[in-house]
C-alpha cells in the first residue's frame, strides 16, 4: 500500500501535492481532517501533512509528521507505506543536517532497501535518498553508482525515474559534466511536466539553469531559473524559490545588473529565513550574493555582508561557499587599499587571493581559479602596479582558461546511454586533474613560499598520474618513472 492510497477514493490530495498551490493543499487537508477517517486514513493524512511540510521547507514539522505516519503504518501492518514514510522522514533529516547525520541516514536507508528488497518502489526510493545523502557528504562517484542502481530499480516506475533523473542531473552539474546534465535534466523536466509534478519540474529547471551557467550561457540560465522560481512560487516551495532567486542574483551580477542582483538576493534571504528551521545554506549564499552586488554598486556595506556570509559558511561547514566568499573579500580588499573596510566597528578584515585560489583548486574548480587570477591581475593593474608584477600568473591563467566544459558535452551525452559508469569515472578523474591544475595555478600567487617533496615508488610513472588525493594539501609538479614531486604552500 502506498502512503496516500487510503485517501485515493475520497480526495485528490496526491495530485494536489504534486502541483497545486499551498493554500489549496491546506484547504484539502483541513477538509480531510474534518472527516471520520479510519486508522489507515489518519495515517495517510499524517503523511500528506508531512509531504507538504517537506515541500515548503518546514523540515522540523516534516520529520515529525512523516515519522508519526511511519509509526502508524507499522501498527497497521502496512510494510510498504511504513518504509516509504520512513524514507521521506530521513530525506527531511538529511536536508536539515548537519553533516553528522548523513552516515546514519545512509545506513538506515540501506537497511530499508534490504528489508523491502521485494518491492521495486521501496528499493528505488531508499537507494535514491541514500545517494542524496552520499552526494551531500562529498562522494560523487559513490553517488553516481547509487543513482544508476536506483534508476534500474525504477525501470517501470515513471514518477520515481523522473525524480532520480533530477538527482542524476544535479550530480552531473556538481561534477562539471554540464552536457550530460543538460540532456538528463531536459528529459526529467519533460517527464515531470507530463506527470503534472510541478515541484519536480521546478527542480529540473533550476539545475538546467546551473548547467547553463557552467557552460557560460547566461540568458538560458536566466530563463530556466525564472521558470523554477515561478513554478516554486506557484506551489509554495520555499526551498526552490530561495535557490532560484539566489542563482538569479548571481546571473544578474554576471550580466552587469547589480541592482537587480541585490533585489533578488534580499528576496532569497528573506524567504530562506522564513522557514522552520531557517534554510541556513541559502541564507549564506544569498548574503554572499548581496555582498557581491554591493561591491559592484560601490555600497560601503559590502564588507559586512561578505563577512557575515563567510561566518555562516564556516558554521555550516560548506568549503565551496567559504572559498567563494574569500575570493569576494579579496576583490573588495583590492578596491580598498589591501584590507576589507571596517565591519560593524571591528578591525579591518584581511583577505587573501592565494587562500581563495588554493581552496577553489582543492575543490577541483580550476575554471574558477582562472576567473580569480583574472580578477587579481586586473586589481594589480588598477592599483598602478607595474605590468611585470601580474606576469607571474600569466601562464597559469592561460592554462586554466583552456578548460571549457561545453567542448566535451556531445561525448558526455552519448556516454549517458552507452557507458554511464565510465562517465562517472571520467568525471571523477577530470575533477582530480582540474584540482591539481588549479592548485598549480594558485601556487603562482602564493606569498609564503613553497615546500617540496620528492616521492619514490615503483608504481609511479605507470598508467595513471601520481596526483595527491583531495585531502592532501599538495599539487603534483613533476613525474618520471619511479619518482614524483609534490609541492604545497609553506
Amino acid at each position: 500500500m502506498l502512503p496516500l492510497e487510503p485517501l485515493q477514493d475520497r480526495s485528490t490530495i496526491t495530485r494536489l501535492l504534486k502541483g497545486a498551490a499551498a493554500p489549496e493543499v491546506r484547504s484539502e487537508l483541513d477538509r480531510l481532517a474534518g472527516l471520520s477517517l479510519d486508522g489507515h486514513g489518519q495515517a495517510a493524512l499524517g503523511f500528506a501533512k508531512g509531504a507538504l511540510a517537506l515541500r515548503e521547507g518546514a523540515l522540523d514539522a516534516a520529520i515529525a509528521d512523516l515519522s508519526a505516519a511511519a509509526g502508524a503504518f507499522e501498527r497497521l501492518g502496512e510494510k510498504q507505506a511504513r518504509l516509504l514514510s520512513r524514507c521521506e522522514a530521513i530525506l527531511a533529516e538529511v536536508r536539515r543536517g548537519p553533516r553528522a547525520v548523513f552516515a546514519n541516514a545512509i545506513a538506515e536507508l540501506s537497511a530499508i532497501g534490504r528489508e523491502g528488497s521485494d518491492d521495486a518502489r521501496v528499493v528505488a526510493v531508499a537507494t535514491h535518498y541514500a545517494a542524496t545523502a552520499t552526494r551531500m557528504s562529498g562522494d560523487a562517484v559513490g553517488t553516481a553508482k547509487m543513482l544508476l542502481a536506483a534508476l534500474e530499480a525504477a525501470e517501470n516506475l515513471l514518477d520515481e525515474r523522473a525524480k532520480i533523473l533530477n538527482s542524476l542531473g544535479t550530480l552531473y552539474v556538481v561534477m562539471g559534466a554540464f552536457g550530460a546534465a543538460e540532456s538528463v535534466l531536459e528529459h526529467a523536466a519533460e517527464l515531470h511536466h507530463q506527470l503534472g509534478d510541478a515541484v519536480g519540474e521546478a527542480i529540473a529547471n533550476g539545475q538546467l539553469g546551473a548547467a547553463a551557467m557552467g557552460m557560460g550561457d547566461l540568458e538560458r540560465a536566466r530563463r530556466c531559473l525564472q521558470k523554477q522560481e515561478w513554478l516554486s512560487s506557484r506551489v509554495g516551495d520555499t526551498f526552490g524559490r530561495a535557490r532560484a532567486l539566489t542563482f538569479l542574483a548571481d546571473v544578474a551580477i554576471d550580466l552587469g545588473r547589480p541592482d537587480d542582483a541585490l533585489t533578488f538576493a534580499k528576496m532569497a534571504r528573506e524567504l530562506a529565513s522564513s522557514t522552520s528551521p531557517p534554510l541556513r545554506m541559502w541564507i549564506a549564499y544569498a548574503t554572499r550574493a548581496a555582498g557581491r552586488a554591493m561591491i559592484d554598486l560601490g555600497d560601503g556595506g559590502a564588507g559586512t555582508e561578505l563577512v557575515a556570509a563567510r561566518e555562516l559558511f564556516s558554521a555550516i561547514g560548506n568549503p565551496l561557499g567559504s572559498a567563494l566568499t574569500e575570493w569576494d573579500l579579496a576583490r573588495l580588499a583590492a578596491r580598498s587599499g589591501g584590507e576589507v573596510p571596517h565591519v560593524s566597528g571591528e578591525r579591518p578584515v584581511a583577505a587573501s587571493w592565494s587562500k581563495a585560489a588554493w581552496s577553489l583548486a582543492s575543490l577541483g574548480l580550476a575554471p574558477r581559479v582562472a576567473q580569480l587570477l583574472r580578477d587579481q591581475r586586473q586589481a594589480l593593474l588598477e592599483s598602478g602596479a607595474s605590468p611585470e608584477l601580474p606576469r607571474a600568473s600569466e601562464a597559469a591563467l592561460g592554462a586554466v582558461s583552456q578548460l571549457a566544459p561545453h567542448l566535451a558535452s556531445l561525448h558526455e551525452v552519448e556516454m549517458i546511454y552507452d557507458a554511464p559508469d565510465e562517465l562517472s569515472t571520467i568525471a571523477s578523474r577530470r575533477t582530480a586533474a582540474q584540482r591539481n591544475l588549479g592548485r598549480l595555478a594558485a601556487l603562482s600567487i602564493i606569498e609564503t613560499g613553497l615546500y617540496m617533496a620528492v616521492i619514490a615508488s615503483k608504481s609511479i610513472g605507470g598508467g595513471g598520474r601520481a596526483l595527491p588525493p583531495a585531502r592532501a594539501s599538495a599539487a603534483l609538479a613533476g613525474e618520471v618513472p619511479g619518482f614524483c614531486v609534490w609541492v604545497w604552500p609553506a
